[in-house]
């Protein structure tokens, strides 16, 4: 599992207390902020999570095996965890033995407690109308791990009712202890109540069952499946994937409401593809730390180059308006699982122990993440060797077994000469640079990458000047990874970012223009900023303005780059950080569209954090015909 930080989570009374302290995980050792590349091995999708006496247990689909590629996967595994490092695997919880309707595809499992039975509820048979055999089913259990036993030998629910196709459900148990079950696929998502024997359907107090909680349609990201429902600060959150599943259309959107049946008023993009680490994630699974407080959210997505789901989380936060801030899918991993899923390995001999990722010497062996970075800031703890050197490659592409099998750089630890080297490799080599440093061997160095454009910096321990500076623009983008040439090397603290803060990544906020909108995921060019770019801001006057809380990893000079379409209805705008100016005035006005990258200002912030950027419209060109504002992203590139 990857990337720790912070959070997680008489006598009779004297020793129930004593055994929930001690069961309840964060109480001793941190949590988690995020799962790294995936954290459990193998090819599964649609994780529910749920907390029982201070241990998490997710249910996934799991994906099919031999024999079932025609009838789907015929039976459900579940994880569990106590630090959401080290899971245990429960394989086949409950299959088509112990369920006599099941004849194909068994999917979306999600789980609940009620007095002393855990209940298992998934979806079967994939109906498409009423008179199908198939639908909901409920499953019950003496302990989480199983086994589950079909609780009532049929569907719980096997009709389409108000579009909801019978699958996809989630169990909400509100604060008076009603159950609820939250399902629909096909664009349009149910509520029903459930009885106390968790087993049965309630009705409404007007004689109902069934009540449509869609989420109001935009036309823009419209609920698609996978309900998910919480409850905080007195409000109801129902998340729920928009996009088409097998595409990297696919994402997390949500929705508020006051009450339990809504209505469900659609508050943006929580998740989305990242063109950079992963793509399509959704159908997720929100808890909430008993230790901490802290809330995350489990989903599965896929690499970039495979169709395979992986199961990941990360930490969320909320904004002192309740809204959700979206989530970054991160590319980070500290090996304390004692795993290396997610590496692909060339050559060498790879083990993890110790919370290390260790390689034998060899020549030339790596290992890497499929990921796809242009502006990368990369970091990682790296032990070499006595002999040969050691390190990090990026930017990298068309990987495989031989020392300079593949195109790309690399930044190594070069103990015997007492350097720090950096080149680049096409199936041979070419040195760019070195620096004299002194160096031991099997001793802990930090290195940090910062490729920003041609621009490349390695820093070694110290991270306020660089040990090399070079410029090279012969590979702009690739995976990132670890090496060895000759040497016994160890390697931790993997963590990865882009520069490039899309706007549809920060906390957005406008005034006056009468129209102000985040998109999509940012994987393509659209006229209109209408389907997957940017931030539009339809303004009208002088001083309106938009602003956006961005993240800044350190304190030091940046230069900021401003990704922005002109036109010839675009106005004139102003940065500010803070509420201090920085930069001149820039016109974006342009006789026809053309996205351009402006170099707006230099800045050096004294701390990192939340900084609010402000983009305040100054006026227009005399040849332009409005004053709007269509920004792409911002992007802050170290100096």
């Amino acid at each position: 599992m990857k990337k720790i930080k912070k959070s997680n989570y008489v006598m009779f009374c004297v020793s129930i207390v004593f055994c929930l302290i001690v069961a309840l995980p964060g109480l001793a050792n941190a949590a988690p902020i995020h799962a790294g590349p995936q954290f459990v091995d193998g090819y599964y999708a649609d994780p529910d999570v749920q907390i029982y006496n201070g241990t998490y247990w997710v249910y996934p689909t799991r994906s099919t095996q031999v024999g079932e590629s025609d009838t789907g996967a015929k039976s459900v595994d579940l994880f569990s965890s106590t630090d959401m490092v080290n899971w245990t695997k429960y394989s086949n919880v409950i299959s088509s033995a112990n369920i006599s309707w099941l004849q194909h595809s068994l999917w979306a499992p999600s789980g609940a407690y009620r007095n002393g039975k855990y209940y298992l509820y998934f979806a079967a048979n994939a109906i498409n109308g009423d008179g199908q055999l198939g639908g909901i089913g409920v499953a019950v259990a003496d302990n989480p791990q199983g086994p589950y036993t079909d609780a009532i030998g049929a569907p719980l629910i096997n009709v389409v009712r108000n579009g909801a196709g019978p699958m996809d459900q989630d169990v909400f148990i509100d604060d008076d202890g009603q159950a609820y079950m939250y399902y629909g696929s096909w664009g349009e998502c149910n509520v029903v109540k459930l009885n106390a024997d968790m087993k049965s359907l309630g009705t409404w107090s007007d004689g109902t069952v069934y009540k449509k909680v869609t989420p109001a349609k935009t036309g823009d990201n419209d609920y698609f499946e996978a309900p998910k429902v919480f409850k905080r600060n007195g409000i109801y959150y129902l998340t729920y994937a928009a996009g088409v599943w097998a595409d990297s259309s696919y994402k997390v959107m949500y929705a508020t409401s006051s009450s339990v049946t809504g209505p469900f008023v659609p508050q943006g993009i929580m998740l989305h593809t990242d063109t950079t680490t992963a793509d399509g994630p959704g159908h997720n699974g929100i808890v909430q730390s008993p230790a901490t407080n802290d809330w995350y959210i489990f989903y599965h997505k896929r690499y970039l180059s495979s169709s395979q789901r992986v199961l990941a989380f990360d930490k969320f936060e909320f904004n002192a308006d309740n809204t959700i801030k979206p989530v970054e899918m991160a590319e980070e991993d500290t090996f304390d699982d004692s795993t290396d899923t997610g590496w692909t390995k060339y050559g060498g001999t790879w083990t993890v122990s110790g919370g290390q990722y260790s390689v034998a010497s060899n020549p030339g062996a790596k290992a890497l993440l499929d990921t796809n970075f242009s502006d990368v800031i990369y970091e990682a703890d790296v032990t070499p060797g006595s002999t040969g050197n050691a390190g990090l490659i990026f930017r990298v592409s068309n990987p495989g077994t031989g020392a300079d099998a593949y195109q790309g750089y690399y930044a190594g630890l070069d103990v015997p000469n007492q350097k720090v080297l950096i080149g680049k490799a096409n199936n041979n080599w070419t040195s760019l640079s070195t620096a004299s440093m002194s160096l031991t061997a099997n001793t802990k160095y930090h290195v940090k990458i910062v490729a920003q454009d041609a621009s490349i910096k390695v820093y070694v321990d110290d991270m306020a000047i660089p040990k090399i500076s070079v410029t090279d623009s012969t590979y702009m983008s690739g995976s990132v990874g670890v090496r060895t040439y000759d040497s016994a090397v160890k390697f931790d603290n993997i963590s990865v970012q882009s520069s490039r803060y899309e706007t549809e990544n920060l906390l957005v906020s406008a005034t006056s223009g009468d129209k102000h909108a985040m998109f999509g995921n940012g994987t393509g060019r659209d006229l209109y900023l209408s389907g997957g770019f940017g931030t539009a801001l339809d303004a009208n006057a002088i001083n309106d303005f938009v602003t956006y809380t961005v993240n800044v990893p350190e304190a030091r000079s940046y230069s900021v780059r401003i990704g922005v379409k002109k036109g010839a209805n675009r106005g004139q705008f102003q940065l500010s950080v803070n509420g201090i100016n920085h930069g001149p005035v820039q016109d974006l006005y342009s006789s026809a569209f053309s996205y351009v990258e402006l170099n707006v200002a230099t800045i050096t912030f004294s701390s990192a954090g939340d900084k609010s950027f402000k983009f305040n419209v100054a006026g227009k060109n005399g040849s332009s015909s409005d004053y709007d504002l269509s920004i792409d992203y911002i992007k802050l590139v170290p100096n």
